[in-house]
Formats: C-alpha cells, structure tokens, sequence
C-alpha cells in the first residue's frame, strides 16, 4: 500500500509578498513545490494534483421599518478564482515508474 509508506507530504507555495503569507490575487501565478517523503521504494504510476481557490462569504442585516416592524436580510455569495489540475508525473500506458 502506498500510503502507509507516505512520511509527509507538503505542499508550499513561492509568496508574492514580504509578510510571507500565501495570499494572491487575480492574474497572479501561482507557484510552489509538492514534497513526499516516502519511508522505502514505491512504484508510482501517476501523481496528479487538483487545485482549488475560492471565497465563500455569508452576512445578515436587520433594518427597522417604523416602529414595530422589523425584517432580516440573509445575503451569501461564492465565487470560483481558480479550479485547475495537472499531472505531475505521468505514464506511459502500462509503464510504471521507481522512486
């Protein structure tokens, strides 16, 4: 089983910023390293990676409409910035690879 030979995995990311803090904007390229570090040998066919950025945000507001009368507004929205997926290391049909 190729997980229980997985030591840690880390994925950090190349900061486009001084406070070194992995936040980026629209337009930016995003960059990084993906690191296993595996406990013996392994046989790896495929190593794929699936990235997704969004924002999800949810918000009440209340207003009073006189003096008894009060209603509450619920807003939410969610918006989609990144949803990409690459392979980073691949195969040949049948082939499988040593690490």
């Amino acid at each position: 089983m190729v997980l229980g030979k997985v030591k840690s995995f880390i994925v950090s990311y190349d900061c486009l910023n001084d406070s070194n803090v992995p936040v980026f904007s629209s337009g930016d390229s995003v960059s990084g390293r993906v690191i296993i570090e595996v406990t013996g040998e392994i046989r790896v066919k495929s190593l794929k990676i699936h990235a997704k950025g969004f924002a999800k945000v949810r918000w009440t507001e209340s207003r009073n409409a006189g003096s008894n009368t009060a209603y509450t507004q619920n807003y939410t929205e969610e918006v989609e910035y990144l949803n990409h997926r690459d392979i980073l290391i691949g195969h040949e049909r049948g082939k499988t690879r040593r690490c």
